[in-house]
């Protein structure tokens, strides 16, 4: 259930799945569904932000790049939901409406919480990466001060820990171009997203 796919789509889920108009005006409607709805992604939420914070080392926690990889997923579902809400031309919500804001047509206030679902959210999984990273991090000195016991320990152990520089760079060129790619193509990810909706929106609809 930790499993960082698992948490993952639950967490994504949790939130789209809320946004279907139909299920959204269900929510309106019935107290009930409401209750269920914020339970659920409050849920969804607490035990994603567990699996990504979870201070075991693998294979008891998951593993450093599913967590990392995992916030980019977030943040990529939450710029294509959140860009989508935004930028669109007509309300999807405004027949399930039971009260209206008193100052916002439904447009502008569906296009507000299309920018809080997008910003906000995008900018604490960015926090969120950093600490990953930090996490990573100090799982990786952690490991390091412990070689000696791992050395006695296995004789295998020993050719995880360089000794000269040389044998450091060689040991972690492979990740840090993994590292670098994964960034690069979250990134352009997030930017193709962004950029595929608004024309979608202008163009197609």
């Amino acid at each position: 259930m930790a499993h960082p796919v698992t948490a993952t789509a639950a967490l994504i889920t949790s939130l789209f799945i809320w946004q279907i108009p139909v299920l959204y005006g269900l929510a309106q409607r019935i107290a009930a569904i409401e209750v269920f709805a914020h339970f659920a992604m409050v849920l969804a939420g607490i035990w994603y932000f567990g699996m990504l914070f979870d201070p075991r080392d693998p294979p008891e926690g998951a593993r450093r790049g599913a967590r990392l990889i995992s916030g980019f997923a977030v943040i990529v579902s939450n710029i294509f939901l959140g860009s989508l809400t935004t930028l669109k031309e007509v309300s999807l919500y405004a027949s399930y409406q039971t009260a209206g804001t008193g100052f916002l047509d439904p447009l502008s206030d569906e296009t507000m919480g299309g920018y809080t679902i997008w910003v906000p959210s995008s900018m604490l999984m960015i926090a969120a990466i950093i600490l990953v990273m930090n996490g990573w991090n100090a799982a990786e000195v952690r490991r390091w001060n412990s070689r000696y016991e791992l050395v006695r320990g296995s004789n295998s152990a020993a050719l995880e820990f360089p000794e000269t520089a040389e044998e450091l760079r060689l040991k972690v060129a492979k990740p840090n171009r993994d590292m670098g790619r994964t960034l690069a193509i979250g990134a352009l990810v997030m930017f193709l997203i962004v950029m595929t909706t608004v024309m979608t929106i202008v163009y197609a609809l």
